[in-house]
């Protein structure tokens, strides 16, 4: 009986261990920094998009206050660094508030190892993703 109560015991003490210090589920990445655009992702509407490779020198880069600059529009899926702006980011809820005149609320992001992608508000899935580079 006291090796079931112990087995029993030690089911439980395993079974609820705390896996937020998992080494998984760590980011490899924080946002602070500056980071440049490195894929995007536009699907037709039938879930045959796939991240592709562009060239650009668009990046974006967070401050540790909450802000980040741009040197191109973070409201779309824009490539071209023509047009510079800035804004707030919650890193709590993960959005990303640019003022954009196309939608008045955030732009969610998440850092997936090394990339930081960026989903935008489209009836089929559209994102950016970028590389850090300090």
């Amino acid at each position: 009986m006291k090796n079931l109560i112990f087995l029993l015991f030690t089911t439980l003490l395993i079974g609820s261990c705390d896996t937020s210090d998992d080494p998984g589920n760590i980011l490899d990445f924080e946002i602070e920094g500056t980071w440049r655009l490195t894929e995007v992702l536009a699907d037709p509407g039938d879930g045959s998009g796939t991240f592709q490779s562009v060239s650009s020198s668009k990046t974006i880069t967070f401050d540790a206050n909450g802000g980040f600059t741009s040197n191109g529009t973070v409201c779309d899926l824009s490539i071209t660094s023509m047009v510079n702006t800035s804004g707030t980011y919650n890193s709590i809820n993960q959005t990303i508030n640019g003022n954009c005149s196309t939608t008045n609320s955030p732009i969610s992001y998440d850092i997936i190892g090394s990339a930081l992608e960026i989903t935008y508000s489209c009836f089929e899935p559209c994102m950016t993703r970028y590389r850090k580079t300090n």
